[in-house]
């Protein structure tokens, strides 16, 4: 088994998904009390959420280039980001390391692709949705250009994202705002969601989502074990 290396903490409520996925799927595919090798760099979210909003990438890459330097030496065998929002520096991990980095766009996109999807829409914080990093980058890998909400919805949809979910925070009253708007995306001609913030499958499923839902952070998990028991 491979060891995973994960840049975490940006928010600690996404990392927990991931530790928690990660080490489902090993069990899942091994058996018996089998678990993931993994090692964390855990970052601190206050200063990492405070530094994206005066964009201080300066600060953020050179705090990625040292965790990801120290996942390395600590035996990581693949380097993975647990948040969308900051794939924006992902340049910064790619290069500060020999191991293979997983990007998270990349891996949606293959599932996407697979799955014959054309016309995606994308939930995520405010910057994901309405800057390049994202629709970009799947456009670039599968060809596909997301559906997007309205400036207005994406603030909202963004302040529920930063104000609950990353602190643990899981309101009804928020997820019918979120199902309100996927209605809408679906009536503009999306044939599927892309979850594309690592928080978000806290308050959209299979279940709730009006349209096949996609989760990045889960899609980003799946792919991190099969390269560990590849």
């Amino acid at each position: 088994m491979k060891t995973i290396g994960l840049i975490g903490g940006i928010s600690s409520e996404a990392t927990a998904i991931y530790y928690r996925e990660i080490n489902a799927g090993v069990r899942a595919r091994l058996g018996g009390f089998n678990s993931a090798r993994m090692v964390i760099q855990s970052m601190n979210f206050a200063e990492y959420n405070g530094a994206h909003e005066t964009r201080d990438w300066p600060f953020i890459r050179s705090g990625f280039d040292t965790a990801t330097r120290a996942l390395e030496q600590g035996g990581a065998d693949v380097i993975a980001l647990a948040c969308n929002t900051l794939h924006t520096v992902a340049d910064s991990i790619s290069g500060a390391t020999t191991r293979p980095f997983l990007h998270i766009v990349d891996c949606c996109a293959e599932r996407l692709l697979a799955d014959g999807r054309q016309r995606p829409a994308l939930l995520g914080t405010a910057f994901t949705m309405s800057e390049p990093y994202f629709p970009d980058r799947l456009a670039e890998v599968s060809g596909l250009e997301p559906l997007r909400p309205d400036p207005e919805a994406q603030a909202e949809l963004s302040r529920i994202i930063f104000h609950e979910l990353t602190l643990g925070k899981v309101r009804p009253e928020s997820r019918d705002i979120y199902i309100a708007e996927v209605e809408r995306l679906a009536a503009r001609g999306a044939d599927s969601l892309i979850l594309g913030c690592t928080e978000l499958g806290m308050l959209l499923g299979p279940e709730t989502s009006p349209l096949p839902v996609y989760d990045t952070a889960l899609i980003h998990c799946e792919a991190l074990v099969d390269y560990a028991l590849a």
